[in-house]
């Protein structure tokens, strides 16, 4: 006659698994916070990124001036670049070639001669050179540069370490 044995888990073995998860989620959750972080960091960098590549590409494609201004609602320019921007053609504010809003933690700044960007028919940017930065604490997490010729680059690790005191102040 074969005798029938329950095999389960004493209650013992289910508290230390349940202490072991909850210990392992207590230190996850943390790196997992800063990861989705500076996830959103970085999508907002690539999406200022691309739109300032596509205003230049529509001031030397319709061979007229564009600009990028800041945007708090996405329908008027303002200087507070925090909640989005939107890109226009300068002597047709009205005809809005794209509006961007973003919705991040952490704000975004411009520094730059002008609150606005602008970008003639020839793809240059002689007046609204500057950078975009966004900070970590107390560090640049990171910026875009925007020279004269209307090229925009990532800052190396070694500027945003140089332009640390914008974040302090």
């Amino acid at each position: 006659m074969k005798r029938l044995t329950q095999l389960a888990f004493s209650l013992y073995e289910l508290l230390v698994a349940l202490a072991l998860v909850s210990i392992g989620t207590s230190l996850a959750v943390p790196s997992l916070s800063a990861l989705q972080q500076k996830s959103e960091r970085e999508a907002l960098r690539n999406h200022l990124h691309a739109s300032l590549n596509h205003a230049r590409l529509q001031a030397v494609l319709n061979k007229t001036s564009v600009e990028l201004c800041g945007s708090r609602d996405g329908a008027t320019c303002s200087r507070d670049w925090s909640q989005g921007w939107r890109i226009q053609f300068m002597h047709a504010p009205d005809q809005v070639l794209q509006i961007q809003q973003h919705r991040s933690s952490t704000p975004l700044y411009w520094a730059g001669f002008d609150s606005r960007i602008r970008f003639h028919a020839n793809g240059t940017s002689p007046s609204s050179n500057g950078r975009f930065f966004q900070c970590k604490g107390k560090e640049i997490a990171w910026q875009l540069i925007l020279n004269r010729q209307g090229r925009v680059r990532l800052a190396s690790h070694q500027e945003n370490l140089a332009a640390a005191q914008r974040c302090r102040g």
